[in-house]
């Protein structure tokens, strides 16, 4: 039996509601995956480190590049040590969020193939050019956590979890959503050209891995439910 205090008896909240804002909170710093505060294998992200040391490793060895390497390495391959680094810390920061919330197996099959997608779509659909990084990954893992932070600020609010531990996640939150919230508008203004383009920047690649993102998300909702998307 569950007591008045967790289910939102005494908020005048369906307990059900609550239930998800205190699992999607949770997640945000546990990945679900810990208990009792032990850390397990599985609450090791190896698919992020795994990747993280081969984009290092192509990088180190600078592959020429050539039809069939372009093809096979390109979402890995970087143009110079800043492209580089600029990925990773993305990368690594969402990844080992992403790999412990959704599972290893998936987050590796995600992870090898978006990166592909964003990069090859835009030439097959003529709307951008040939590029090369990890840029596209990085966009997409952003796409999809915009909308979880979304579901995530929301049910804080609702459930009006107010002491101070409540707050200060709920601020976190939202300036991690304010930041790149405004990083996907840059991209949106950029490829309709309502911003310059930076030299050097694959605007249709960034936009692709967005929308990959926000679909992969979508797609999570009506197979998992929201509190597990």
């Amino acid at each position: 039996m569950v007591s008045s205090r967790y289910s939102g008896a005494d908020r005048g909240l369906p307990a059900t509601r609550v239930t998800v804002a205190r699992r999607l909170t949770r997640g945000i710093f546990t990945g679900y995956r810990s208990t009792h505060g032990i850390v397990a294998i599985d609450d090791i992200p190896w698919i992020t480190f795994a990747l993280t040391l081969g984009m290092v490793a192509i990088h180190l060895a600078s592959p020429v590049i050539t039809p069939l390497s372009y093809t096979v390495l390109a979402p890995w391959m970087h143009a110079g040590f800043n492209h580089l680094w600029q990925n990773l810390l993305v990368f690594v920061l969402l990844g080992a969020w992403i790999e412990r919330r959704v599972g290893w197996v998936t987050f590796l099959f995600f992870a090898v193939m978006v990166p592909y997608l964003a990069l090859y779509l835009p030439v097959m659909f003529e709307y951008g050019g040939l590029s090369r990084g990890a840029s596209g990954l990085t966009m997409a893992l952003t796409g999809y956590v915009i909308p979880v932070l979304l579901v995530v600020l929301a049910g804080q609010i609702e459930s009006l979890e107010l002491d101070a531990r409540g707050m200060a996640i709920g601020l976190g939150t939202l300036l991690v959503l304010s930041y790149f919230t405004a990083d996907v508008w840059v991209t949106i203004q950029r490829f309709a050209g309502l911003e310059p383009r930076p030299d050097g920047v694959a605007v249709s690649v960034h936009l692709t891995g967005i929308i990959l993102g926000v679909l992969w998300f979508g797609w999570r909702v009506l197979r998992h439910g929201l509190a597990e998307a």
